[in-house]
């Protein structure tokens, strides 16, 4: 950790009590990017509020939305304060789109995992953990877009035994972060953030934890400089 950002942290240390300091570390020793999901074009803005609770519950620290077709609209009480904790990635028309989101995340190394409710594709319990997993869930009608089908890396599907075919998009993100997130602490060494990542994002999270934390810290920054 450089040297200013230590002080500042150990400054902004002092300004939160033991109980949220001690949430704050166990929270961050828990976050993953080995696993992220992205939202393609979905038209209720409930349903991607409620998958981004989820994602921010189960610990992956960024989510990414296309907004080709509907804007994204985020709901305090829906999402629960997700946000002020998860990176979102937004992709409209005016910046790429899908194509912008699909190329970055595979130049990070990601494998695109389309959501598929037909058979024949991998479930939960048999997808390649090996690489970073980019889940796709499509629009609430008709799915992931057909194209997307096409160049994705896989297809993961859940098993349904009843006469319904699919479940709600929340619902299925919901089942499979679950399922992905235990599997991931029990089979990957390498899950958690980088170092530096991590030190980041500490840093931010004292930030937003801390009332006026701007201020106080130009305060103590100035009083260093003396």
């Amino acid at each position: 950790m450089e040297e200013g950002r230590k002080e500042r942290v150990a400054f902004l240390e002092q300004h939160i009590n033991a109980a949220r300091l001690d949430k704050l570390k166990k929270v961050l020793a828990a976050r993953t990017r080995h696993l992220t999901v992205v939202l393609e074009n979905l038209y209720h803005p409930e349903n991607g509020n409620a998958v981004m609770r989820s994602v921010e519950c189960f610990g992956l620290q960024e989510m990414h939305v296309i907004q080709e077709m509907y804007d994204w609209k985020y709901s305090l009480k829906i999402a629960r304060g997700a946000a002020k904790w998860t990176e979102l990635h937004a992709y409209g028309t005016e910046n790429g789109g899908a194509t912008a989101c699909y190329r970055s995340l595979k130049e990070r190394g990601y494998q695109l995992v389309a959501t598929d409710p037909q058979p024949g594709s991998c479930t939960a319990e048999n997808l390649d953990l090996t690489k970073p997993v980019a889940l796709i869930f499509g629009t609430e009608s008709t799915g992931v877009a057909p194209q997307t089908l096409d160049m994705a890396d896989a297809r993961i599907h859940i098993p349904m035994v009843g006469f319904t075919e699919s479940f709600n998009i929340s619902v299925s993100a919901g089942i499979l972060l679950a399922q992905l997130r235990q599997r991931l602490e029990r089979e990957q060494p390498h899950w958690q953030l980088e170092p530096a990542d991590a030190e980041n994002l500490y840093e931010d999270w004292l930030l937003k934890s801390v009332r006026h934390a701007d201020a106080l810290v130009r305060a103590f920054e100035a009083g260093q400089a003396r």
